[in-house]
């Protein structure tokens, strides 16, 4: 019969096979290639492997390291805790083998992905270029903003800037953030601001107290030397310690940072010569709340010839003021509670001595531990009358006013409060606090035009009607209600008779609405009120949504992110529609969130870190792992991200859980044909994972567990790596018991040893499982009902991908997932044979699997 062409090539092969076979084969060191290690490392020839110099990693070590930073998107390591493993490119980027350089995802970048980068905007009103910053700040970590004190608030913030703090923690010198050089601001630095004025529609306090301006108070004692006087970063020249009260004004106001000003002081000079001279700065035509000012020392400022230490403090004043109490029999006396920086002080009698006062607020963590502007002395004094108890805050004889001041390098910290407790039957009135900060109303425009972000100036409140009966007219004024050159908008030339409005539809004459339709008229001063969800001073702007700030001010405790800023400080606001348009890499209503690419390739699901926490497995185990509370309120100020940092949970990601196998194909020769679960890991989940398994030329031990099965009747059950088997009979043979196990999807190969006559046979009792698939120390079997289970032999194979004897394919295309194994390794059965793992976990020291993939 004559043979096909099929045959004849199936013939030829065996004969050529045979002939291979009869050959003297070369020994190992004559099949090794020229340049095994690529000159970048040294052959082993007993591990059979290269060691490579640093830099360098792989198989042959043709392979570059990259780059190294703290992981930023990896599931928590531990209760509330996360970021602290470093990972290649941070684990936001993909790394390339050749040249050891990363690519960074949206967002991020440095050499290692370790940057969250800073925003870009346009240099000009035009739009032509574009610059980090904007061209109009700085690009900062948040260590180096925490180390650096520019004098105001760095982010524009309406509170007050913090004094430098070393950050250190793990994202220190990772998150940036543009700090913008006045009078930029925005995320981007990209707007210009308008210049800020009084609202004149609100003349008092929440006290009933007409508003001022602020005052700041240095006091100093010396006889020689000079200091220095720090504004909303811009620092004076020196100030002589015999300088007269003319020449400090003089000093002052050459400052650009500041505007008008007056100065008093309680003797000739600005330092006492013995007695400290207190030298009050009242700002005439700056308005609102102004950041801290803050003295520093030249080292030649000195008292007696340098026999005393000179004074110089900034002084923070506050006049708390008790109205006359009554006398009510029976009646409680009623208590009261200060606040400074969000914190309350323990209750405070109303009778309680000035002492009292001092000690309370000297115990708060804000002023003792965590002060925002190091240390602080308290001291309260009053002028009531004295008793046995000292002086007293509250009186039955008169109203009594206590002075409470805060001596700092920093002046005009944080504002003092008084929370009244409800049960003050013998005070005629609350408490009240006083203070030296501003209290005028600081707006944009003062309140009566739009501000043109493009060009930082003001468009003033016009109208008129074609009777030309003039409603209101607002120009620039001096900053005090006068015509100037301010351009504030705070020069009522013709006040206000009617709120300001416009078109609701711009294609509808017929559409004008006061304040737009948004707010109210408040027609004591024409001023509008807006809705929730609006600003301007016509209630025209949407407010955008806010989430915690990715990029801030570091608190005294020493924490950052705890503010809230619109947008999250990572995206723009759209004042038409109040819709935040985020930078590249963020997402979410208020750009709050780091957005996971491509949907996760489709092959997983995006998850905030705390449900990466829930999903955490440590050696093929669940953890259950707790990251951070729901409830802001009692979420830690460490796990802040919470719910800011998302990353792909990709399928098949669990190594240990998920049985690996291809499907109908040969693999060493093998057909095999079982279900393929191919797992994927990085932050899109777009690389493939390959087997794992022993490196089959260095030495290891199976892991052995010794089970204590003591029924006597009935069944029990094993779980392994939260798997659990069906029920076992107590007098099971070891084969049933090896069934039960190797069912598991996370259970290999075992071999199963009875000690007795079954699994629970009381003499010896139970039974011993060796793992003989399932390499590496491995978690204790557990078992219902709960036996005695212990670890007789602790297993130290390797659970190495590509059994550490080849190159990992994980790139997307028909080949993902699998390994290129080393010279003369193939895929083996998990125990050096040969077999279907496709691990490249079995030497053949004559073979040829010689640079192939095992499939």
């Amino acid at each position: 019969m004559a043979l096909t062409n099929g045959w004849r090539d199936i013939i030829g092969v065996l004969i050529l096979a045979l002939i291979f076979l009869h050959q003297p084969q070369p020994s190992l060191a004559q099949r090794k290639p020229k340049n095994m290690c690529s000159k970048q490392g040294i052959f082993n020839s007993t591990t059979k492997r290269c060691t490579c110099v640093t830099g360098w990693t792989g198989p042959l070590c043709a392979e570059k390291f990259c780059p190294a930073g703290h992981d930023w998107l990896a599931a928590p390591h531990g209760h509330h805790l996360a970021h602290k493993d470093h990972a290649e490119c941070s684990g936001v980027g993909e790394c390339d083998r050749l040249l050891g350089t990363c690519t960074c995802k949206a967002g991020f970048g440095g050499a290692a992905c370790e940057k969250m980068v800073c925003p870009k905007g346009a240099t000009n009103s035009t739009g032509e270029v574009t610059k980090t910053c904007s061209g109009h700040g700085r690009c900062m970590t948040l260590r180096e903003m925490g180390g650096v004190w520019t004098g105001n608030d760095n982010l524009d913030f309406d509170g007050l800037i913090f004094k430098p703090k070393d950050y250190r923690f793990w994202d220190a010198d990772q998150i940036q953030g543009c700090v913008c050089d006045p009078p930029y601001t925005g995320q981007n630095c990209s707007l210009k601001s308008c210049p800020y004025g009084d609202d004149y529609s609100v003349r008092f306090d929440p006290h009933g107290q007409i508003t001022h301006n602020e005052v700041f108070r240095i006091e100093c004692a010396a006889n020689q030397g000079s200091f220095r006087f720090a504004f909303r970063g811009v620092s004076s020249e020196e100030i002589p310690f015999d300088a007269p009260q003319g020449r400090v004004k003089h000093i002052l106001e050459k400052m650009t940072s500041i505007d008008s000003i007056s100065v008093a002081m309680t003797s000739s000079t600005v330092c006492g010569n013995g007695s400290p001279t207190i030298t009050t700065i009242t700002f005439l035509n700056q308005v609102g709340e102004m950041p801290a000012a803050k003295v520093t020392p030249q080292s030649n400022l000195k008292l007696n010839s340098g026999a005393s230490k000179a004074i110089l403090f900034m002084v923070t004043q506050f006049v708390m003021e008790c109205p006359m109490m009554q006398k009510f029999p029976g009646h409680h006396v009623g208590s009261m509670h200060l606040k400074y920086d969000g914190q309350l002080t323990r209750a405070i009698n109303y009778t309680a001595s000035v002492v009292d006062v001092e000690s309370a607020i000297r115990n708060l963590t804000t002023i003792r531990q965590h002060s925002d502007y190091g240390h602080i002395n308290v001291t309260a004094g009053s002028g009531s009358p004295l008793n046995t108890y000292g002086i007293e805050i509250c009186s039955y004889l008169s109203h009594v006013n206590t002075t409470i001041e805060l001596r700092s390098e920093y002046g005009n910290l944080y504002m003092l409060d008084a929370v009244n407790d409800n049960l003050r039957e013998e005070v005629d009135g609350n408490i009240t606090i006083h203070t030296s900060k501003g209290t005028t109303h600081a707006k944009l425009c003062s309140g009566r035009g739009h501000c043109d972000y493009k060009t930082g100036t003001c468009e003033c409140f016009f109208q008129s009607t074609p009777w030309v009966d003039i409603k209101r007219r607002y120009e620039s004024s001096d900053g005090n209600g006068s015509p100037g050159q301010r351009g504030d908008c705070g020069y009522a030339q013709v006040a206000s008779r009617k709120c300001p409005g416009g078109l609701t539809n711009i294609d509808d004459l017929l559409s004008h609405e006061t304040c737009f339709g948004n707010g109210f008229c408040d027609n004591s001063t024409y001023a509008c009120r807006c809705a929730d969800g609006y600003q301007g001073s016509d209630c025209s702007e949407r407010i955008c949504p806010g989430g915690v700030s990715w990029f801030d001010n570091i608190q005294g405790d020493g924490y950052a992110h705890q503010t809230k800023r619109e947008c999250s400080g990572q995206g723009a606001c759209d004042r038409v529609s109040g819709n935040c348009q985020c930078n590249l890499g963020f997402t979410g209503e208020a750009c709050d969130k780091i957005i996971c690419e491509d949907n996760c390739n489709s092959v997983g699901v995006c998850q905030p870190l705390h449900k990466l926490a829930e999903y955490a497995v440590i050696n093929g185990e669940a953890t259950e792992y707790v990251y951070g509370n729901s409830d802001e309120n009692f979420n830690s100020k460490a796990t802040w991200d919470r719910d800011m940092f998302q990353s792909c949970l990709c399928d098949g990601s669990f190594l240990e859980s998920d049985r690996q196998g291809p499907s109908d194909t040969y693999i060493s020769g093998l057909h095999v044909n079982e279900p393929k679960v191919l797992g994927y890991h990085g932050y899109s989940c777009k690389k493939a994972h390959c087997p794992h398994g022993d490196d089959p030329s260095t030495p290891g031990v199976n892991e052995k567990q010794t089970v204590g099965c003591t029924l006597t009747s009935g069944t029990f059950t094993l779980m392994f790596r939260d798997k659990t088997t069906a029920n076992i009979a107590y007098d099971a043979t070891a084969v049933q018991v090896k069934a039960a196990l190797e069912a598991l999807n996370v259970v290999e190969t075992v071999t199963v040893t009875l000690n007795g006559a079954n699994p629970c046979d009381a003499t010896p009792s139970g039974f011993v499982v060796e793992f003989t698939g399932n390499p590496g120390d491995l978690p204790l079997i557990t078992s219902t009902p709960s036996y005695t289970i212990m670890e007789t032999v602790k297993g130290t194979r390797e659970f190495a991908e590509c059994s550490n004897r080849g190159v990992c394919n994980s790139k997307a295309g028909q080949l993902a997932g699998m390994c290129y194994c080393d010279w003369n390794y193939m895929s083996s059965d998990g125990n050096g044979g040969r077999g279907t793992r496709r691990d490249c976990g079995r030497y053949d020291e004559y073979g040829q699997a010689v640079g192939y993939f095992t499939s």
